[in-house]
């Protein structure tokens, strides 16, 4: 081979080359954003998911004051209707 071809060959394989690693890169980086992707939607649903059991617990807690409440409330009723039948005796 001339040194001219030669040259030439080599050219092109360089070329080559640096187009396959341009490639290579742009998958590895897309690659890279998709699990970034999936990493921040796994977080956030985990995130989602324990504002979700936190408002949960924080309703079932609202729940029981609110049944404590009627049944104090159930009880003074009993005392007053109680205390008025006594008044009225």
């Amino acid at each position: 081979m001339k040194v001219h071809q030669l040259e030439q060959f080599y050219k092109e394989n360089v070329g080559r080359f640096k187009e396959q690693m341009k490639k290579q890169e742009k998958e590895r980086l897309e690659q890279v954003r998709k699990q970034v992707r999936e990493e921040q939607k796994a977080l956030y649903e985990k995130k989602l998911q324990e504002s979700r059991e936190a408002r949960q617990r924080e309703l079932r807690l609202i729940q029981e004051e609110l049944m404590r409440i009627t049944e104090q409330a159930a009880g003074l009723k009993a005392q007053i209707d109680r205390a008025l039948v006594g008044k009225e005796e």
